[in-house]
Order: C-alpha cells, then structure tokens, then sequence
C-alpha cells in the first residue's frame, strides 16, 4: 500500500518587526506565483509534511510544545484565507519535535473533495504557547488520491488500429 508523500519545508522567520518570512519546499515541489504550495498526489495517499523552522536571526520562536502541536497550525479549505482561529481542515498536525521544537510534522490526506485552495496559518511561540506569532502562506490542493488512468486518446488509437487490422483481415478472408 502505498505512503503518503514525504516533502519538507523550511520556514525561516528572519524578521518579527516588521513580520518577515519564507516558505521553502524542498525538492523543486511546485508553488504558485505567490509562493503558494500546489499539492499534488502523484499517486500517494496524500502528504505527510515536515515544517523546518530556521531562525538565522536568533528570535527565538519554536513551534509550540508537543503536547500543544495542534495549535502550531491551523488550516481551512476555501479562498486561501488564513484561519484566525482553531481548525484542522486541510492539515492535520501530528506533533513538534523535542527538545527544540523546530519541526512540526502534519498530514495532508488531499482527498478527493477538498480540491482548490486553502488557507493554513503557522504559529509560533516565545514562551511556550502562551502568545503565538502567526505565519500566513497560502496553498492549493490540486487532486486527490489518483487511479493510474488510460488515456482518452490512447484508448482511440488503440480502437482505431484493432479495427483497421479486423476489416483488413476481412477483406484478406474475402478476397482470397
């Protein structure tokens, strides 16, 4: 059976005030003009997602302690507004690493019914989960689990040369 899809992506917060930050995936995964994450299954029973926080500035965020990770992120299907508040709709958060708490793993199952875009808010804390600083990227789920598929085209040709070879075959019979 087959595993969801490992891709990492690094978020590094280089600035606070003003909020500045990247998100990276690693791998040449597909983003859109804005830098929005595209997901697509290729096959895989969705996305198992690693958030690689990078702090080059020494800021100090962390995601949140583990047994708060679902409040490291936040996701809902929709425009790709970013959630303000609780949900779990497109990621699901698995847990943060520990001790330092600069990976928060989730799973992305991109099923078939929550096609298009979504919001997702990553939140990252100073102080243990007390206040949260809230990175908002945006991203796209592109296709849900997919069937390995003929080609419409494919079928055509495949049909129209069976047939040319029969009436061929025919006509030989026929004609002999």
């Amino acid at each position: 059976m087959a595993k969801p899809a490992d891709l990492h992506i690094d978020v590094t917060l280089d600035s606070d005030n003003p909020l500045q930050f990247r998100v990276e995936p690693q791998g040449g995964f597909p983003t859109g003009p804005n830098g929005e994450l595209i997901f697509q299954n290729n096959f895989h029973p969705g996305f198992k997602v690693v958030f690689h926080l990078k702090d080059p500035n020494g800021l100090g965020y962390r995601f949140p302690p583990h047994q708060k990770n679902d409040e490291g992120l936040w996701s809902e299907l929709g425009n790709g507004a970013c959630p303000t508040q609780g949900k779990w709709e497109v990621f699901k958060p698995q847990n943060v690493s520990e001790p330092d708490g600069m990976k928060l793993t989730a799973l992305n199952p991109n099923p078939s019914p929550a096609q298009g875009p979504f919001g997702y808010t990553l939140r990252v804390t100073k102080d243990g989960g007390v206040t949260y600083l809230a990175l908002d990227p945006g991203g796209v789920n592109q296709n849900g689990p997919q069937q390995q598929r003929v080609s419409p085209v494919l079928v055509f040709v495949a049909g129209a040369v069976v047939g040319s070879l029969a009436t061929l075959g025919t006509q030989a019979l026929l004609g002999a």
